[in-house]
């Protein structure tokens, strides 16, 4: 794909094939899917022994980092999509797997902007049932 933009040569060794692209992206969702659970987990059952905002010093960023990351692979992969959908417009061609491919890359890309919305960064939201955790809810009116 690169080629096609005249960023490399045709036949170069960064000339990766659009599959290829996207045998990475999809398996770097997948494991990184797991890698991110296992944080997560590994946040929350350290929220319930020890005080939680040593933990969220320590782990935060490490989520926060791989959700960075995660929204810039996913937009590349959304912005690949609308190039190759555009492309697909303009041949008036209907590909139900190019199709179904994008529909999967705008949710990913979807998540990933949901992943990194400040609300899902909180600690509020990793354990809300641990002691000392403000949850910013605007307390009941006394009756009068």
């Amino acid at each position: 794909m690169l080629s096609y933009f005249g960023i490399v040569p045709h036949g170069h060794i960064l000339d990766i094939p659009n599959g290829v692209l996207g045998m990475f992206f999809y398996t770097y969702t997948i494991i990184r899917y797991f890698i991110i659970r296992k944080l997560k987990q590994k946040l929350k059952r350290l929220n319930s022994v020890v005080n939680h905002k040593d933990n969220d010093k320590k782990l935060k960023p490490n989520i926060l980092f791989a959700s960075s990351v995660n929204m810039i692979i996913s937009s590349l992969a959304i912005a690949s999509s609308l190039f190759l959908g555009r492309k697909l417009w303009i041949l008036k061609e209907l590909c139900v797997v190019c199709v179904s491919t994008h529909i999967i890359n705008t949710t990913l890309w979807m998540r990933a902007i949901d992943e990194l919305a400040p609300q899902n960064l909180t600690s509020s939201t990793v354990n809300p049932n641990v002691k000392g955790v403000t949850l910013h809810k605007v307390p009941p009116k006394k009756k009068q």
